[in-house]
């Protein structure tokens, strides 16, 4: 649990941000911090040089009338007061050493080969050297009186005091940099999280819009590119609810399939292709007698009511309405789409629409309305399935054997006192699925020879 939450923390775009930007300001502060200590210790080695000045006119004084070791000891007692500096001395040109920092080597000789390089060198020397792993720095000054060299002074500092003198600097620098970092880092956030505050409304929104929510928008409170991103987001939900309008409104004249196809469709052309379909067509009896005794707004609502449960009918199983003939009904099972055993979607509409026109008939005699019958044939075989029509009015249909028949051998119901009529073909295809009852066969204009015609009983094996 605690593993996840951090890593949804982390996950963040906005930690992630502020992350790298304390690290980068962290490096930027760590190099200036350097720098700045860098540059303290080049101004303290100057101003170390420019004291050395002082302190050998001081010493040569001393020497003046004659030598007074007091006054330089004072001298060198003096300048070693400087934290950066180990140890100061004067050796004379023998090599002794008539003043040093430390009092027991006074009146000792350096007769070192670094202390003779010194004591030869005729003009001030800085050096630097690397004694037992510490740096160490030489500043070596010549003491004139009037044209003899009488002595040298030398003032020496390593790593370990040059530290010990920078130490208050070095602190003061790094109390400001940590401050600096603690403003840095809190601006970057405050920043950061401002610039970004229209993200999780995003996410948010594009959450919403994945389950089907089109009612969101992102207010647009900058005109930077978050700002861009917020309005283009809106503007595609804009369409995302035109597309569902279009969708809607279409759906209520054709069917939803079909919506979707002239939706994906970049350019939508007559033609079709040849698809092995099942049609169902269902048909009022006796539509013009009932009409007559009603008015005409009754009339609608009725056919609305009664074709708005078929329809519901005809989707569960798959099929889609083609279009409503006056009383009629034309469905086709297998286009758009492709459908496996469409035959057998279509015979389960017929069947269960059967069934609701008992339960419909029943609500219309407590009315005490006339009971209504209809008649239903389903067919099936190879059809023109496409956009057919003209390039100014076009529709999506199927025009071929099956529509035909399945129109025309409806109006045996009536002369047969039957439901639902299929023809051999279909029986053969779905003989195993339903009960079915041979009626003969029959002239149908159109046909060349006789059709073999069977009834769909109620139930189904």
């Amino acid at each position: 649990m605690i593993k996840k939450i951090i890593q949804q923390t982390f996950n963040k775009l906005s930690v992630k941000l502020c992350i790298f930007s304390s690290i980068l300001i962290l490096v930027i502060i760590i190099a200036m911090a350097h720098l700045i200590m860098q540059e303290a210790r080049n101004s303290l080695l100057s101003d170390m040089r420019v004291r050395s000045d002082s302190f050998v006119r001081a010493v040569r004084e001393a020497f003046s009338p004659k030598l007074d070791l007091f006054a330089m000891h004072l001298q060198v007692q003096e300048i070693a007061k400087q934290k950066s500096v180990k140890y100061a001395m004067v050796v004379d040109q023998e090599g002794k050493i008539l003043s040093h920092t430390i009092a027991e080597k006074i009146g000792e000789s350096d007769l070192t080969s670094q202390g003779i390089a010194f004591r030869q060198s005729s003009a001030p020397m800085f050096e630097k050297r690397k004694e037992n792993g510490i740096e160490h720095y030489y500043i070596v000054e010549p003491i004139i009186l009037g044209n003899k060299r009488i002595a040298t002074a030398i003032i020496v500092l390593n790593e370990r005091t040059i530290n010990a003198a920078l130490s208050r600097t070095r602190n003061k620098t790094l109390i400001i940099l940590f401050l600096g970092l603690i403003f840095a880092i809190t601006g970057t956030i405050i920043i950061v999280n401002y610039l970004i505050k229209s993200i999780p409304a995003l996410t948010r929104a594009a959450i919403e819009i994945g389950k089907g929510n089109l009612n969101v928008e992102i207010k647009a409170r900058s005109s930077d590119e978050i700002g861009y991103l917020s309005e283009a987001f809106n503007q595609m939900v804009k369409g995302l609810k035109e597309r569902d309008y279009i969708r809607s409104i279409f759906g209520k004249y054709i069917s939803k399939e079909v919506v979707e196809i002239l939706l994906k469709e970049k350019e939508i052309s007559l033609g079709g292709e040849k698809r092995k379909i099942s049609v169902l067509f269902v048909d009022i009896r006796d539509f013009t007698k009932i009409s007559g005794k009603s008015q005409p707004e009754e009339i609608v609502r009725f056919l609305n009511k009664y074709f708005s449960h078929i329809t519901k009918i005809i989707h569960s199983n798959n099929g889609i309405v083609d279009k409503y003939i006056g009383d009629g009904l034309l469905a086709l099972f297998g286009a758009p789409m492709q459908l496996k055993s469409a035959s057998i979607h279509a015979i389960n509409s017929a069947l269960q629409i059967k069934k609701f026109l008992e339960s419909f008939n029943r609500e219309r005699m407590d009315s005490g309305e006339e009971p209504v019958r209809i008649g239903i044939c389903v067919t099936s075989g190879t059809a023109v399935v496409g956009n057919i029509g003209s390039e100014e009015r076009m529709e999506y249909t199927a025009i071929g054997e099956p529509v035909n028949l399945a129109v025309r051998l409806e109006g045996l119901n009536k002369r047969l006192h039957t439901e639902i009529i299929v023809p051999v073909n279909l029986f053969e295809d779905t003989k195993e699925m339903f009960n079915y009852k041979n009626l003969g066969s029959y002239n149908i204009r159109g046909w060349d020879t006789p059709v073999e015609v069977y009834e769909v009983t109620c139930e189904n094996k």
